[in-house]
C-alpha cells in the first residue's frame, strides 16, 4: 500500500463522499476492464484450415500464437515451416518430405505437432520426417515412415513424444533412426512404437530422459544412450532385436526396469549391452526384468564399466547362449545377486564353459559375482566366486575362465587313514545318520535351561517353609 493510500485511510470520510467516490472507481474500473478484454477477444484462439494440397506454410503465416492450423486428410509437400507457438494439427494428413530434406521444420518454442504423418521418398538419404530446435514441443500421434531420421530433437529441451510411429527400412544404405536426440534434456518419450529400423531410438549428451513403455520390433538396436546422465528405461518391450534391446556407453546413473519381450522372443541379440563407444559407464542398475529369449542377457565389452552394475530381481531364463558375458578388461563388475532368476532348482546355464550361476566369464580378475541358491543342501551362499579354467574359448582365443561357486570347506581324509570318517553328531557307527548336529544342541540347552529351573524352584520352596516354621 502506497503512502497516499494509508494517509486517506487515517480520515473519516463522509457517507454521500465515500459513495460517490465509489461510484467513481467503479466506472474507472469498468472502463479499464473494457480496455483489457478487448485485444484478447480480438485475438481469441483460432482454427485455421487448410484443404487438401493447399499451402501449409501460407497458413501459418497467417496465424497468430496459440492458433491450431488443421490439415484435412491428404498429402501436402514439405518442407512445411513452424515457427510460431501453433498447433499443427490434422486427420489422415501426410506430409511429404522433399529429397535430401526435411517434412515438417519447427523452431519456434512452445509448439504442438498432434497427428500429422510424415513420409520420405528415400531412407539412404538425409531425410527427415519432424526436426525440432526449439524447446518444450510437443509431437503426439504422429508419424515418420521411411525417413533416415525420423524425429530429430537437436538442442530441444523438454520434449514430450507420446503415441508416435516412427517405421524406417533397416539395411537401406545409411542408417535409418527413429528418433535422434542431442542435447535434448529433460526429454520424455512415452508408448511409441519403433520397426524396421537399424536404431530405433539415439539419445546422446542428454541429462534427465526418461524413456517409458517404448516398443521395439524388428530393429538392430532398440535404445542406444550414448553419454546420458540420469536415464529411466522403463517398461520397454523388445521383440526380434538382433543387436541389443538396450545399449549403453559413457553414461553415468540409467536405470533400466521392467525390460521385457512377448512370447515371439527377444532376438538373436543382447538384452542390455554395454559398450565403450562413448567411454565407460558407472551407476547402471538393471531390476525386475525379463531377460530371457535373447542370445546374451547382458554383455560388457573391454574398458566398457566402470564401477559396478547391479542386477537385481530379473530373470535369465530360456537364454539361447549366456546369461552374463563380461569381456577381458572389462573395468567393472556385474552384480547379480538379489533375487535374480536362471531356471531350474538352481541358477544353470545351457551349455558348457558356464558356472553355476548362468555366467559366462572371459577375465580371471573375477568381474562377476552371484548368490548360488545351492539345491542340493537347502543352503545358499554369497561368498565371491573361484575362477577356475573352462573348455569354452575366450574372446581373445585362449581358454575360457569359469566361474565355480566355492564350496563349504568338508573334512577329507587322508589317503594313509584306516579310519572310517566321523559321523554327524548323535550319528551311528554303521554310518547311518543320527539326530543332526543343530538339533542335538538344542536338546542340550532346553535340558540344561529344565535342570536350573527345577533346582531354583526347590531353593525358593526350602526357604519359604523355614519361614512358615519360625
Amino acid at each position: 500500500m502506497s503512502r497516499r493510500k494509508r494517509t486517506l485511510g487515517a480520515h473519516v470520510i463522509p457517507l454521500v463522499r465515500r459513495t460517490a467516490v465509489a461510484a467513481a472507481g467503479a466506472a474507472v474500473a469498468a472502463l479499464v476492464g473494457a480496455a483489457l478484454l478487448a485485444p484478447t477477444a480480438s485475438a481469441s484462439v483460432r482454427r485455421i484450415t487448410v484443404h487438401t494440397g493447399g499451402d501449409v506454410n501460407a497458413a501459418i503465416a497467417s496465424a497468430r500464437p496459440g492458433d491450431t492450423v488443421f490439415l484435412q486428410a491428404g498429402e501436402y509437400r514439405g518442407p512445411v515451416r513452424v515457427d510460431k507457438p501453433i498447433v499443427l494439427e490434422s486427420l489422415q494428413a501426410t506430409v511429404r518430405a522433399p529429397a535430401a530434406g526435411t517434412a515438417v521444420s519447427v523452431t519456434a518454442d512452445g509448439v504442438t505437432i498432434d497427428s500429422v504423418g510424415t513420409t520420405c521418398a528415400d531412407a539412404s538419404g538425409a531425410t527427415r520426417g519432424i526436426r525440432v530446435t526449439s524447446n518444450h514441443v510437443r509431437i503426439v500421434n504422429s508419424s515418420a515412415v521411411q525417413c533416415h531420421r525420423g524425429i530429430v530433437l537437436d538442442g530441444a529441451a523438454g520434449a514430450y513424444l507420446h503415441s508416435d510411429a516412427l517405421l524406417g527400412r533397416a539395411g537401406a544404405s545409411g542408417t535409418s533412426t527413429g528418433v535422434w536426440a542431442d542435447r535434448a534434456d529433460d526429454l520424455t518419450m512415452l508408448d511409441n512404437t519403433f520397426q524396421s529400423n537399424d536404431t530405433g531410438m539415439l539419445v546422446q549428451h542428454t541429462d534427465a530422459p526418461a524413456l517409458d513403455a517404448n516398443t521395439f520390433v524388428d530393429v538392430s538396436t532398440g535404445i542406444d544412450l550414448r553419454s546420458v546422465s540420469n536415464a529411466v528405461v522403463d517398461s520397454t518391450v523388445a521383440v526380434h532385436v538382433s543387436h541389443a534391446a538396450v545399449s549403453i556407453s559413457g553414461s553415468r546413473g540409467v536405470e533400466v526396469s521392467a525390460l521385457d519381450r512377448t512370447a515371439s522372443g527377444g532376438g538373436k541379440g543382447t538384452a542390455i549391452a554395454l559398450t565403450a563407444l562413448d567411454g565407460p559407464s558407472s551407476v547402471v542398475n538393471v531390476e525386475n526384468s525379463d531377460l530371457g529369449h535373447f542370445a546374451v542377457g547382458i554383455s560388457a565389452e573391454p574398458s566398457s564399466i566402470s564401477g559396478t552394475v547391479a542386477v537385481m530381481s530379473s530373470a535369465f531364463q530360456s537364454v539361447t547362449r549366456t546369461a552374463v558375458e563380461i569381456a577381458p578388461r572389462a573395468g567393472g563388475r556385474v552384480d547379480a545377486t538379489f533375487g535374480d532368476y536362471f531356471g531350474g532348482c538352481g541358477p544353470r546355464a545351457p551349455d558348457r564353459g558356464y558356472d553355476g550361476g548362468g555366467t559366462r566369464i572371459d577375465d580371471p580378475g573375477r568381474l562377476v559375482s552371484y548368490r548360488e541358491q545351492n539345491c542340493g543342501t537347502g543352503t545358499s551362499t554369497s561368498t565371491g566366486p573361484t575362477v577356475t579354467s573352462g573348455a569354452a574359448g575366450s574372446a581373445t582365443g585362449g581358454a575360457t575362465p569359469t566361474v565355480s561357486p566355492t564350496p563349504p570347506a568338508v573334512p577329507v581324509p587322508t589317503a594313509s587313514s584306516t579310519e572310517a570318517p566321523e559321523a554327524a553328531v548323535g550319528g551311528h557307527g554303521d554310518g547311518t545318520a543320527g539326530i543332526p548336529a543343530q538339533i542335538g544342541s538344542a536338546l542340550v540347552t532346553v535340558g540344561v535351561a529344565l535342570l536350573l529351573m527345577i533346582c531354583a524352584g526347590g531353593v525358593l520352596y526350602t526357604v519359604r517353609r523355614n519361614r512358615d516354621l519360625h
